[in-house]
């Protein structure tokens, strides 16, 4: 391998005789100075050509970053770079048809993959499947006619109802049990313009209750009945109730801060299963 001398411009001469040539102290540039000095230089001539001139490349040499160190590892990354190349062939070079059309018919049978079918199978799971069929089964139940009773007497259907009025202030005087709710109708003795009719009302025995506001029934008072007036209300019932009964008493109360209660004569009125 040939090496290639570095050349610095303007000082290549220089070079040269720093590196081959050699003063000597004492010794003048003339006469036997300069045979020392030719002397001196072909000595470090035979002394520089005993190195191996391709260590000397190698060893200088700087490899790039992105190049690969030994030439194995250049040909496996070769190999890698041919084998990942994607290839794109259409359907018409390998013999065929580039589209595939399909007529389909309103009286077909569609067809479903049995994988579907065994999705649809494995779904919900089994627990699910439990909780949702319990459901049902207490929503279906929650449908029933004659599903919560009355565990008293419609006290509107009473003889003496007006009578009661009169004495208590306020009396019940029918309900209706619906699927989902309790409508009821409720008579009060005229005290003024401005009063309070509610209804509370407990799902389980009085540890917890809540109260329904009622709202007056327009065009009820005529000059029959002009002492008393009607009030409307709605009980919400849960359609998962359980097994329970529902109890409510009445509370009216007048503008002028009196309070009645009818709880049908301390009873409480009671819906039962």
């Amino acid at each position: 391998m040939d090496i290639k001398k570095p050349e610095i411009f303007g000082t290549s001469g220089l070079m040269e005789d720093s590196i081959f040539k050699s003063t000597v102290v004492g010794e003048s540039d003339n006469g036997d100075g300069g045979d020392i000095q030719e002397e001196h230089g072909r000595k470090l001539r035979d002394d520089f050509s005993k190195f191996d001139q391709e260590d000397i490349f190698m060893k200088d040499r700087r490899r790039a970053k992105s190049l690969p160190a030994y030439p194995e590892q250049a040909t496996l990354f070769n190999n890698l770079t041919q084998s990942c190349r994607k290839r794109v062939q259409f359907a018409d070079s390998l013999g065929l048809t580039l589209a595939n059309v399909r007529h389909f018919s309103v009286t077909d049978d569609p067809q479903i993959p049995s994988k579907v079918f065994s999705r649809l199978q494995s779904f919900p799971p089994q627990q699910d499947r439990e909780l949702l069929g319990d459901i049902c089964e207490r929503f279906a139940a929650s449908f029933q006619l004659n599903c919560l009773t009355c565990a008293f007497e419609q006290p509107g259907e009473s003889c003496g109802f007006e009578d009661r009025v009169r004495e208590q202030r306020v009396s019940l005087e029918k309900i209706t049990i619906f699927h989902f709710d309790i409508r009821g109708l409720i008579r009060v003795f005229n005290f003024g313009l401005k009063k309070e009719v509610s209804v509370r009302y407990t799902f389980n025995d009085w540890l917890s209750f809540v109260d329904a506001q009622a709202v007056l029934v327009p065009g009820f008072a005529t000059e029959d009945n002009a002492q008393t007036e009607q009030f409307g209300f709605t009980l919400y019932t849960p359609p998962f109730l359980d097994q329970s009964s529902i109890q409510f008493a009445i509370c009216y109360k007048t503008e002028n801060g009196a309070e009645y209660w009818d709880n049908n004569f301390g009873q409480n009125y009671t819906l039962r299963y």
